[in-house]
């Protein structure tokens, strides 16, 4: 390996990925943050933990998602401690390998220095960050789905070469582990079949055609379909009433609103204008110059804009959809705009008077320019949003110290957040470890259910988080049997009135 190959094959598959993840760490105040998200950061920790400790998914532990991420954040946790710094470090993993497989993508399409662009361009988008050091399955899903793209580009590229049909193996697999993390990644699997169609369609001769066209799309398929069947037998999590039936459900629809949906989902492009911006000009380059082999992002970009305005609910979390493919073709956008800045003093060429003779490259570098502009703006906002989260993580302290107070006497804590469960080190009643909102309106949990578990368990404390459904659900129950022995904007604390008559055990605390 010459000089400069093994300079470029240390920069991109080390450099680039290690300063991304030395970055997020110093950036983003990861050990100091309370929870970055208001729910799925404390269900995914408490379903870890129920794990951990020995409770079954979908039989004992009521799961709406995917077993993969599951199972690994427990074996994280059980190697490296079931702290909050560590899951939120493998998130970061999961993050790295995103930017990793985005940035050596681009490479094979747009060339080396157009990767780096890109690469800057994906992690400064919104919530990039905050998604990659948040304990949620969004980002590691999406995650596998680019290493999925990325090795059937390897292969797309290594077509003739023996043994390259592997990888088409392989990325059919990274597709399923996707899926097994969250099912929202299901829609690119037709895009990546048609692709594969597309490519194969191109490069065989007539003669060979309709054998070659189908094996491999039919090989891509069946190793995504038994990669999933598998991981599904392993982890039980071939069910169809937890897994759809409470996303599909009807209950779930009226609550939340389409309307809101299509208005999020445009927002989401709007967040980063000026990739959209960037991302159209090179969508209509593209088209003009029949440059079939970039269609990819644009097809992704549209599908998953379709899928999101139809979609209830979506949240924030969601736009992972859209900003990678988005970044993707902004980034087609920005090398649109090399041919500009290569002229001696094309700074002039934004006078007035030669707007009239502006050029595609001309277009493309303003938009560059505005982006460079706006780029400061957003991590201003990033900042901002960090210290946010600070001023409201001792809020949630506050919480932490009264079930940690009462912790020695506790057996069993009953919480719609489980985050605090997780910080204090106590068990949560397995019924219940995913307590969310969308669980609730579909009905899948019942009034009669949740007494049923106290009934059941006797838990010594209850937090309850501002949900007034809930609070319905439990005011009578509540007022019967526990003491509310503390309250403010973000919930309730009760003691159980037996445990309160109780003196508190002795410890050796200091």
């Amino acid at each position: 390996m010459s000089a400069n190959k093994l300079k470029t094959f240390l920069v991109f598959n080390f450099i680039i990925p290690a300063s991304f993840f030395i970055f997020a760490i110093y950036f983003m105040p990861i050990e100091q943050v309370f929870q970055f998200d208001t729910s799925d950061e404390g269900i995914e920790l408490i379903k870890a933990t129920l794990h951990l400790d020995g409770f079954a998914m979908y039989t004992q532990v009521w799961n709406d998602q995917p077993p993969l991420f599951t199972v690994i954040l427990a074996s994280w946790l059980a190697w490296f401690g079931k702290s909050i710094y560590s899951a939120r470090l493998l998130t970061l993993s999961f993050s790295t390998i995103l930017v990793w497989s985005f940035c050596q993508t681009l490479r094979i399409y747009l060339g080396n220095l157009p990767a780096i662009i890109g690469t800057l361009l994906l992690i400064i988008s919104c919530n990039f960050l905050r998604l990659s050091v948040s304990v949620m399955i969004d980002l590691p899903s999406v995650a596998m789905v680019m290493l999925s793209i990325y090795t059937l580009s390897l292969y797309k590229k290594n077509v003739a070469q023996k043994f390259s049909k592997i990888l088409i193996v392989i990325s059919g697999g990274l597709l399923a582990l996707s899926l097994q993390i969250k099912l929202f990644t299901a829609f690119i699997a037709p895009l990546i079949i048609f692709d594969l169609l597309q490519f194969t369609f191109k490069k065989n001769p007539q003669h060979q055609l309709k054998r070659q066209l189908f094996f491999n799309a039919v090989l891509w398929l069946t190793a995504c379909l038994g990669i999933f069947i598998i991981v599904g037998i392993l982890c039980n999590s071939l069910t169809y009433e937890q897994l759809l039936q409470s996303h599909l459900n009807n209950n779930v629809k009226t609550v939340f609103q389409a309307g809101y949906s299509q208005k999020l989902t445009l927002l989401f492009l709007l967040q980063d204008f000026d990739y959209l911006l960037l991302a159209i000009l090179a969508t209509i380059i593209i088209f003009q110059k029949k440059q079939w082999e970039k269609y990819f992002p644009i097809i992704w970009l549209i599908t998953g804009f379709i899928v999101l305005i139809n979609h209830q609910p979506v949240w924030y979390h969601h736009y992972l959809l859209l900003s990678i493919p988005l970044a993707w073709l902004a980034t087609y956008g920005v090398t649109l705009s090399f041919n500009f800045f290569r002229q001696r003093k094309w700074y002039a060429k934004f006078k007035p008077r030669n707007f009239k003779k502006i050029t595609v490259s001309g277009l493309a570098a303003g938009f560059v320019i505005f982006s460079i502009i706006v780029t400061p703006i957003k991590l201003g906002v990033i900042i901002l949003e960090n210290h946010r989260y600070l001023e409201q993580s001792q809020e949630h302290i506050q919480f932490v110290n009264i079930l940690l107070k009462y912790k020695p006497s506790t057996k069993w804590v009953f919480t719609n957040c489980p985050i605090y469960a997780f910080y204090s080190g106590l068990p949560v009643p397995p019924e219940i470890g995913v307590l969310s909102r969308k669980r609730i309106e579909s009905k899948t949990i019942t009034p009669e259910q949740i007494i049923a578990v106290f009934e059941t368990y006797h838990p010594e404390q209850v937090l309850l988080c501002k949900s007034q459904t809930i609070q319905n659900y439990l005011n009578s129950y509540l007022n019967q049997h526990y003491l509310n022995t503390y309250g403010n904007h973000l919930g309730n604390h009760y003691l159980l009135k037996e445990t309160a008559l109780k003196p508190l055990p002795m410890t050796n605390d200091k």
